[in-house]
């Protein structure tokens, strides 16, 4: 009988559900962060690409003098990337937002969930001419932080 419970190998019941309890806790606890990795992933992408937009925006305005009225005026002219010698050209395409609900980090640290209003960006008009809008707002305007006192 001594030989017999020497030579045992493997692991007990308990220790088994030991580790599937704590491989559950680990899971519980990092479902949620990627859950939410993709939401800041697409946070990440309008704000790169709104920036990306206005900077091609004040490029424009300086190389002409003028502000674009048309998003053709900052961006290629053929789908094989051939540029318009006779204008400016900055973009080689358009960007395109993401889909379903985004997440950003606001300048004061609090987090700001932007849901889709509008399947493009564009150029802005009226109090917003010059800058990029996506829903009719700026970057400034979706990052902002409204305070109730």
């Amino acid at each position: 009988m001594k030989n017999f419970i020497k030579n045992r190998k493997g692991f007990t019941l308990i220790e088994l559900v030991v580790v599937i309890a704590i491989l559950g806790i680990l899971a519980g606890l990092a479902i949620p962060r990627f859950m939410d990795a993709t939401a800041t992933a697409r946070g990440a992408r309008i704000v790169a690409d709104m920036r990306t937009i206005d900077s091609a925006i004040m490029i424009y305005n300086a190389k002409t003098g003028n502000l674009p009225t048309t998003i053709a005026q900052i961006t290629t002219d053929a789908a094989d990337g051939t540029v318009n010698p006779t204008t400016f050209k900055l973009l080689a395409a358009w960007p395109t937002p993401p889909t379903g609900t985004a997440k950003v980090t606001a300048s004061n640290g609090s987090e700001i969930t932007i849901t889709p209003t509008a399947t493009e960006y564009g150029l802005g008009t009226g109090a917003n001419v010059g800058r990029a809008v996506y829903g009719a707002k700026t970057i400034d305007q979706l990052l902002a932080v409204t305070t109730t006192p």
